[in-house]
């Protein structure tokens, strides 16, 4: 997942440098979504729960006032009654919403991630399968899959293939590859294929 805070209109380093004053707070709200530090994983966010949570406060905080900013001005022009009031109460509601989006939003992105995994998923192993027959070593089919068609499942290999480039054990990485991964038939299909190698 590209590192971002969805709906928000301030750049994310100017979000990143005021984030840390929330943080006591983010560190409290953290607890009562106890799936988002799994959720930032498995999109790959180069972020902690508490570190999204403390994002998404400041950008809820700063949409907010200039929201305010705004109905004021409207309200006036409309004449209406009580129209600081009612700028505050029209905000509150509109930044309350946004800010239960951008908690969800790596939920939204994780189940996206299983859909282009799971639709993948089959031809790439058809794909394994007939390599591995033919008597293809495992890294080289590997690689093989990571430059096919396959979508997120590519990917996933992509980066495995980068790893075990690096000096990373094959079963180590496809293990950790397996765990992360949102998809339950993509890990049971990476366990099956750990195992084999292990035999």
């Amino acid at each position: 997942m590209k590192t971002k805070i969805p709906y928000s209109f301030v750049p994310f380093p100017i979000l990143k440098r005021i984030a840390p004053v929330f943080s006591g707070v983010g560190s409290k709200i953290e607890k009562s979504v106890p799936s988002l530090r799994l959720h930032l994983e498995q999109t790959k966010a180069n972020l902690t729960a508490q570190e999204y949570i403390s994002l998404s406060i400041t950008s809820s905080l700063i949409t907010f006032v200039y929201m305010t900013i705004f109905f004021i001005v409207l309200f006036f022009m409309l004449d209406l009654d009580n129209p600081i009031l009612l700028a505050f109460g029209a905000s509150i509601l509109i930044v309350l919403f946004i800010f239960f989006q951008q908690v969800l939003y790596p939920k939204l992105l994780a189940g996206r991630k299983i859909k282009d995994i799971e639709k993948n998923l089959l031809p790439a192993l058809q794909d394994i399968l007939v390599q591995l027959n033919s008597g293809i070593p495992l890294f080289n089919i590997l690689v093989n899959v990571s430059h096919q068609k396959y979508g997120e499942v590519a990917n996933e290999f992509g980066k495995a293939v980068n790893k075990i480039g690096s000096g990373i054990s094959q079963i180590d990485v496809l293990d950790e590859m397996a765990s992360k991964n949102p998809s339950l038939y993509f890990r049971r299909a990476i366990w099956q294929l750990v195992n084999g190698n292990r035999i």
